[in-house]
């Protein structure tokens, strides 16, 4: 079970640096120290950072759906420059109906995972 909870994590991670990078940078106003924000010192638990990247992954997709319908359409994704999920959005919408949720999104990033992992 927690070989799949890491294979999952990892994937989810990927996707968030992969959205992440296609979004401009901002300049850090408050920078802080991972070490800050984690509540124990020493080094980071791996669960805790893949658990934190979904999250955020979570909060960028909520954003960007302007409906509050709890799926993104096309244009919703295009007017929040989720580049990743624009051009890959036939790919991830495997039902064609026009809109994809957050559940297809990560179950096309865990496919795209397991299948770099394959070659």
């Amino acid at each position: 079970m927690q070989p799949l909870l890491h294979a999952a994590a990892a994937t989810v991670l990927a996707c968030c640096a992969t959205l992440t990078l296609a979004q401009p940078i901002a300049p850090a106003t408050n920078p802080v120290s991972l070490t800050e924000v984690l509540p124990y010192k020493g080094a980071p638990d791996k669960a805790l950072l893949q658990y934190r990247a979904i999250q955020r992954l979570k909060k960028r997709f909520d954003e960007a759906d302007s409906d509050g319908s709890g799926s993104l359409n096309r244009e919703e994704a295009s007017k929040a420059g989720l580049r990743f999920v624009n051009r890959n959005f036939e790919h991830i919408d495997t039902r064609q109906r026009g809109d994809i949720t957050f559940d297809d999104l990560k179950a096309y990033v865990m496919q795209r995972r397991e299948e770099a992992r394959s070659r």
